[in-house]
Formats: structure tokens, C-alpha cells, sequence
């Protein structure tokens, strides 16, 4: 066979065209970064991973506040119910009290204090019959509790948030992802090349937004679930003083009657 035969002339262009291929394919991968995949990500995605950088920040902003509202919260509250163990009679716990710091508990004794100061400012020294003391319970339950509730509202302000970022970023990120790919699919069919060089950078800009919404989602979840066992704690402590307190405005009732 010569050289110049047509045959052997189209081998060899077959093998040059197959060596050319495995070239392409084996091209080096362009070094990446996170800076660099989001500076060549579609505007779109770059939305939604700075959008979810936001609620991370947000995350972070509200696990610091609320740690030290609920922190303080609670460590005053069992400051107040340690200072009023034992007592025998309503006056009693204003005197132990006079100097604790504010608390959600030290709330509930002041609103139920004044139905106390109004009852005994209109009885004026009267006998207290059955039908005056429920009725003095009575609202000095239901002072309590709406004051309960009232504190209980406020600390677990922002909790919602949370619960926003931590159920809906890892999907938000899911979307810059999808979209990202398909864009990256657009890319490949309009330049003809499947080579690992062209299709690695796209792919990888697109995950990056779903790590970015796991990041973002992760520690919001954590520190809500932190933060409603907190919460339940201190409502716990506000139950046990409401209890409390109906038993000693109880027994102080059979003393005066």
C-alpha cells in the first residue's frame, strides 16, 4: 500500500480527528473559585445567591438579639421565683421583689398586684366573703394571663423569620441551581463542546447557589429549634408562678375571710 493511497489517507485523517477529540476532551479545567463562579454566574443566580447571603446575615442578627432578650429573660425570672420561695402572704412577695431586676414574672405580679391593691382599697377592711374572693382570684388570674401573654408575644418576636429563612432558602437556592444548569445547557449546545472544561464552570456556578441556601438554612433551623425550647422554658416558669401565686392569694384568702 503507498502512502498517497485515498485508503490510508482517510485512516490517517481519522486517527488525527479522534487525537484532536481526546485533546479537547483532556483540556485542563480552569482553576475555580467561589469569587470567580459567582462573578461569571447569570444575573439571575447572582440574585438569588446574594438574596440568600441576606437571609444569612438576617439568621445571624437575630440569633444575637434574641440571645440576650431571652437569656436575660429567663435568668430574671428564676431570679424572681427564687426570691419569693416560701412566701406565705401577697405582701410578702412585694417586699422580696422590691429591689429584682424586670422580668416577664415580675410583669405578672405587678398587673395581679394592682387587682390585689384595688380589692383591699375597696373592701376597707370588710369581711371577704366566698363570691369576693373568686371574683378577686378571678381577675387576678386573668390579669396574669394576659400579661403572660403580652411577654410571651414579645420574645417570640422575630422566630418567625427564622423559621421563613430556614423552610425556604434551601429551595430558593434549588432555583438559581436550575436555572443555572439550563443556562449551562444553552451554553454547550450553542458552542458545540462537551469537554469537561466547558461544562464544569457552568455546572459548578449553578450548585452554588444551593450550597449558599443550605448555608443559609442550616443555622436558621438550629437556632429556632435553640430558641423555642428557650421559649418553652420561660413559659413553663411563667406557668408555675401563675400557680404559685393563686395559692398563696388562696390561702391568704382563708386567713383574712
Amino acid at each position: 500500500m503507498k502512502r498517497s493511497d485515498p485508503v490510508f489517507a482517510a485512516v490517517l485523517a481519522g486517527v488525527a480527528s479522534t487525537c484532536a477529540h481526546a485533546q479537547t476532551e483532556l483540556a485542563p479545567v480552569p482553576h475555580l473559585n467561589v469569587i470567580e463562579m459567582f462573578r461569571h454566574a447569570d444575573m439571575l443566580v447572582q440574585s438569588v445567591m446574594l438574596f440568600l447571603i441576606l437571609c444569612s446575615v438576617v439568621t445571624w442578627a437575630v440569633m444575637a438579639e434574641k440571645s440576650v432578650v431571652l437569656g436575660r429573660a429567663q435568668r430574671r425570672s428564676r431570679q424572681f421565683i427564687a426570691s419569693i420561695r416560701g412566701v406565705r402572704a401577697v405582701e410578702d412577695i412585694a417586699k422580696r421583689t422590691a429591689d429584682v431586676a424586670p422580668s416577664p414574672v415580675g410583669k405578672m405580679w405587678h398587673v395581679a398586684k394592682e387587682e390585689w391593691d384595688m380589692f383591699q382599697a375597696n373592701r376597707r377592711g370588710a369581711a371577704i366573703t366566698p363570691h369576693q374572693a373568686d371574683n378577686l382570684m378571678s381577675r387576678m388570674v386573668v390579669a396574669a394571663t394576659l400579661a403572660q401573654e403580652r411577654e410571651m408575644q414579645e420574645l417570640s418576636r422575630s422566630m418567625g423569620i427564622l423559621a421563613t429563612i430556614g423552610s425556604t432558602a434551601p429551595f430558593i437556592g434549588l432555583f438559581g441551581t436550575v436555572w443555572g444548569i439550563l443556562n449551562s445547557f444553552i451554553g454547550i449546545a450553542a458552542s458545540h463542546a462537551t469537554s469537561l472544561s466547558v461544562v464544569a464552570p457552568g455546572i459548578a456556578e449553578a450548585l452554588l447557589a444551593t450550597a449558599i441556601g443550605l448555608f443559609a438554612a442550616i443555622p436558621a433551623v438550629m437556632i429556632y429549634n435553640k430558641f423555642a425550647r428557650q421559649i418553652s422554658q420561660i413559659t413553663g416558669t411563667l406557668d408555675s408562678f401563675q400557680g404559685e401565686l393563686s395559692t398563696i392569694v388562696s390561702r391568704e384568702m382563708e386567713v383574712i375571710g
